[in-house]
């Protein structure tokens, strides 16, 4: 989770704490970018180290197609028992709405804040 004090950067980042896989997606996500991301992600949530994701794409821009089914692929993961975004423009939120449509998984929800999306994970 970013400090108060911490520069964005427009870069893409993936890490856990306390149970939860954190994504702040800054960057433009190609195929490439989707695998190293999945990668990481997947690793915390197989080895129990998370079950938990949240997703910050308030900087995000550009997500490819195949990104996007890499992404559907990771959140129908059986072990993910929430997942929070927060963040983003109307095109970004829309495309993210096509992948969580089609993750099939009704425990995926929208959150204009952070706060509110980790007070939501936590409950």
């Amino acid at each position: 989770m970013a400090d108060q004090n911490t520069q964005k950067t427009n870069t893409n980042d993936v890490w856990c704490k306390d149970g939860i896989v954190y994504y702040t997606i800054a960057a433009p996500v190609n195929e490439e970018e989707a695998i190293r991301l999945d990668t990481v992600g997947e690793e915390f949530i197989n080895k129990g180290e998370a079950s938990f994701v949240l997703i910050d794409i308030e900087q995000s821009q550009e997500f490819s197609s195949v990104a996007r089914k890499i992404w559907v692929k990771f959140l129908q993961n059986q072990k993910i028992k929430k997942t929070a975004i927060f963040g983003g423009n109307v095109f970004v939120r829309t495309l993210a709405s096509f992948v969580i449509a089609a993750a099939g998984k009704a425990n995926i929800k929208f959150f204009e804040t952070e706060q509110q999306a980790l007070d939501w994970l936590r409950s």
